[in-house]
């Protein structure tokens, strides 16, 4: 079971990282580009390391990496939803709508690493005991 769950997550991290690169195309810049393809390499990274093992290493990686993820998706200016975005129209719409699955999809990694984590020091720390 826990080896289907973490190849299940290894999935999500590929999934971030195609989503990421179908972004890739619609940067505003070159500065942003390089970091939208930084963030796809990460999550490919972090998908092979929960593909190959499930070690608290891999799953710290996991939750930290998403939760960087999510601090990074909501401070960029396209997800101000309170704000009319400065361009408007269908590639600012596409946009915003892959960062929100973008940020979901992390936000989703994020609590599944923080669960397991939590499963696995806790058998630790019985077994220490």
């Amino acid at each position: 079971m826990a080896l289907y769950g973490r190849r299940l997550c290894a999935v999500l991290a590929v999934l971030s990282a195609v989503l990421h690169l179908s972004m890739l195309g619609q940067a505003s810049s070159a500065v942003v580009a390089v970091l939208v393809a930084a963030m796809a390499s990460v999550c490919l990274f972090c998908g092979y390391e929960l593909w190959r093992a499930g070690s608290l290493r891999s799953w710290c990686l996991v939750g930290v990496m998403s939760l960087a993820m999510v601090a990074a998706h909501l401070s960029l200016p396209g997800h101000r939803h309170a704000e009319q975005p400065a361009i408007s129209g269908p590639p600012a719409e596409s946009m915003n709508a892959l960062m929100g699955v973008a940020t979901t999809v992390s936000l989703v990694e994020a609590v599944i690493a923080a669960a397991v984590l939590w499963v696995l020091t806790r058998r630790r720390a019985a077994g220490l005991v």
